[in-house]
């Protein structure tokens, strides 16, 4: 079963495209083996793709409903579904417009947290041909939990900000992102007693550039990049007061780009590219949506 494997600034899945061709029968099974092991243990590579690459999810590009272009549907290595990805959406966007799924170069995609407007972002924005290098998605209105909440934990206590992007995300601002132990209380703050459906956790220090954050993701663990996780970032340092939006987020895979002007919608932009194809060897069979 082929599939195409894409990058959203460092974050990789598999995609695959249930408009054009058949998805998994069980997409939760195939994003448990797919993220299992290196791609070419499990799948063969069939153009440019690095057969040591570990991907993080699997996404569902699929019939939009209600006006949207497409749908995305996406799944953690764990096989957990989350209610959105905002790197995910960046992806599908490049996917459903350079395929013809989408009419132009602006439309909404829908997701399990409601619709997202969605832009590409081209070589040359005066020339509709020019070649698609990212995309930017309105990533709806944040809610702001807990500004400053401790929560303690077997490695010390931790003080934390608490944002909601139709998924949920507990930052914490640290002295130098490179240093925090992130496999420690990544795993401990992702399984809290405070997230009974568990967390997405952000570690982020404030330079003059910009943020620079590592993420832990729930479901998956840490992971180059995590677009709802550097728009949470963002949030979070502006409503404490550590930094303003726009701003650039750093991560491990690249850059990603938030404003939010307070009150409203938080965009997110950055790039994204296809990598290449490969094919799974599924034991199960495939179906149309």
């Amino acid at each position: 079963m082929n599939f195409t494997v894409v990058s959203g600034t460092g974050n990789l899945f598999a995609l695959f495209d249930g408009i054009a061709g058949g998805i998994p029968e069980d997409p939760r099974l195939a994003a448990l083996e797919l993220c299992a092991a290196a791609l070419g243990r499990i799948a063969t590579v069939r153009t440019a793709v690095d057969p040591a690459t570990r991907l993080d999810g699997v996404l569902l590009l699929l019939p939009g409903r209600e006006g949207a272009a497409c749908r995305m549907v996406v799944y953690n290595a764990d096989g957990s579904r989350p209610e959105t990805c905002g790197n995910g959406l960046r992806v599908v966007a490049m996917a459903a417009r350079a395929s013809g799924h989408a009419a132009a170069d602006e439309f909404t995609i829908e997701t399990d947290a409601g619709p997202r407007a969605a832009r590409v972002l081209r070589a040359d924005p005066a020339d509709p041909n020019s070649a698609i290098l990212g995309a930017e998605i309105a990533m709806g209105e944040p809610r702001v939990g807990e500004r400053r909440v401790t929560l303690k934990t077997d490695f010390g206590a931790v003080e934390a900000t608490l944002v909601d992007l139709g998924n949920p995300h507990c930052v914490v601002f640290v002295r130098d992102e490179r240093e925090a132990p992130v496999e420690k209380l990544g795993p401990a703050l992702e399984r809290h007693r405070h997230f009974p459906a568990r967390t997405n956790v952000e570690f982020v220090s404030v330079r003059p550039e910009g943020l620079h954050m590592r993420v832990w993701e729930r479901g998956v663990g840490e992971t180059a990049a995590c677009g709802t996780g550097a728009c949470a970032a963002a949030i979070a340092a502006a409503v404490t007061q550590r930094a303003g939006t726009p701003v650039d987020v750093h991560v491990p895979g690249g850059l990603l780009h938030v404003a939010w002007e307070g009150g409203g919608e938080v965009r997110l932009s950055g790039s994204c590219e296809t990598l290449g194809t490969a094919e799974w060897r599924a034991a199960k069979r495939t179906h149309r949506p």
